[in-house]
């Protein structure tokens, strides 16, 4: 009787650890910030020279929705890779790729304030506007990556290369919705991890 009592307790042991060996395969990562800010800063976004009209050779800074995420790897093991540079996209296939996934909310919010969703490539390039994005294609054990997103929103005055940007009233209420979205975070395809936006303090 004892022995079998023995070898329960031992087959209960070895599931517990192999449950926690699944666990902690998985990659470690935790937010530690998020920001969202509407910007107008050409040391951070750049600036689209005027080609045309009277206002030739001039520069026009655009507005734009910044997000600022920063995220540690708590685990023991290197998240990410730099290893396989794509030829085309010059980013790292093997590396940590962030997105921002906007809710049902923030994408009404979108449509309505730009007319379209601004989360949606296609979209963005139909309105003829870019994104800017900075990002850590690895994070060592016990360290910490950025990833910035820059979405364009228009200019603040009329010229001929890119559209007018939303009234200050409108570009307040995009922003106040900008969090009610879902960071989700891959490595080569494999979602690792995903941090409800909305329910941050």
């Amino acid at each position: 009787m004892k022995s079998k009592g023995m070898l329960k307790f031992v087959i209960s042991i070895f599931t517990v650890l192999l449950l926690l060996s699944g666990c902690s395969s998985k990659p470690s990562l935790d937010l530690v910030s998020a920001t969202v800010e509407i910007r107008n800063d050409e040391g951070r976004l750049g600036g689209i020279g005027i080609t045309s009209g009277e206002k030739k050779g001039e520069i026009i800074v655009p507005i734009a929705l910044s997000y600022d995420f920063v995220l540690k790897n708590t685990g023991g093991k290197t998240i990410g890779g730099m290893e396989k540079l794509n030829s085309e996209t010059y980013e790292y296939d093997d590396g940590i790729k962030v997105y921002i996934e906007p809710n049902e909310n923030l994408q009404a919010v979108t449509k309505e304030v730009m007319g379209f969703n601004i989360y949606n490539e296609k979209e963005r390039k139909l309105a003829y506007l870019g994104i800017g994005e900075t990002s850590s294609p690895v994070i060592e054990p016990n360290q910490e990556g950025k990833y910035t997103f820059d979405f364009d929103l228009g200019a603040l005055e009329k010229n001929p290369e890119i559209r007018l940007a939303p009234s200050s009233e409108q570009l307040e209420k995009l922003k106040e919705h900008a969090m009610d979205a879902t960071l989700i975070v891959s490595v080569e395809g494999e979602e690792i991890a995903r941090f409800d936006l909305s329910n941050l303090d």
